[in-house]
């Protein structure tokens, strides 16, 4: 297997660099999008419940604001001291748009990753194209072997980029999907607890 990417020549290297940094997005995301640390389930009902017996304390308001995503716009809301309606969503949108910003991070170089991988590849096999029929002009030989050999080995990076190319924009389509059902929910469950306290 070494061999094989080894013979995709110079070009197989920044294209196995983008392969570990692939993989350390994708471990990222799929850890920082994970439901309990963005849209914790029951957390509306819960808050709600607590504010109805008037046992939310501000340990507990810290806690939720670490804990998730949606405990940190939730905490911004309980905090702001004007509770008009208006006022509200505009402090949980402030909130909110800097958290799926934080989600985002690291998504557009998963999708330029997802689009350069396959044009090294290319580049690869074009650069070892023109290796292999270099070195045939140079020897003379007619022999087919030596151009077959050589196209196979200039084929490595174009599969190679491809490998990379094809799941990293599975994943990129699918985290940013996941995102914006994500955004829309905080949306919706902040409206809940902005309409139960706010005064007007």
């Amino acid at each position: 297997m070494a061999y094989i990417l080894l013979s995709g020549g110079i070009i197989i290297w920044p294209i196995i660099l983008l392969s570990i940094i692939a993989l350390a997005i994708l471990i990222e995301k799929t850890w920082n999008l994970s439901r309990d640390i963005v849209l914790p389930r029951n957390l509306t009902a819960h808050v709600i419940s607590q504010i109805e017996k008037k046992s939310l304390s501000s340990a507990m308001k810290e806690k939720m604001k670490k804990d998730s995503i949606q405990g940190s716009i939730f905490f911004s809301i309980l905090e702001e001291k004007v509770k008009s309606k208006s006022i509200l969503r505009l402090r949980a949108e402030e909130i909110g748009r800097y958290e799926i910003n934080r989600l985002e991070k690291f998504l557009t170089l998963l999708g330029t990753i997802a689009s350069v991988s396959p044009i090294l590849g290319l580049l690869g096999t074009v650069m070892g194209m023109i290796s292999v029929f270099s070195n045939l002009l140079d020897s003379g030989s007619n022999a087919i072997a030596p151009l077959a050999g050589g196209i196979a080995e200039a084929l490595v990076t174009t599969a190679a980029g491809l490998i990379i190319a094809i799941p990293s924009l599975i994943f990129y389509r699918s985290f940013h999907r996941t995102i914006e059902n994500y955004s829309l929910e905080l949306e919706e469950e902040s409206n809940k607890l902005i309409h139960y306290i706010s005064e007007d």
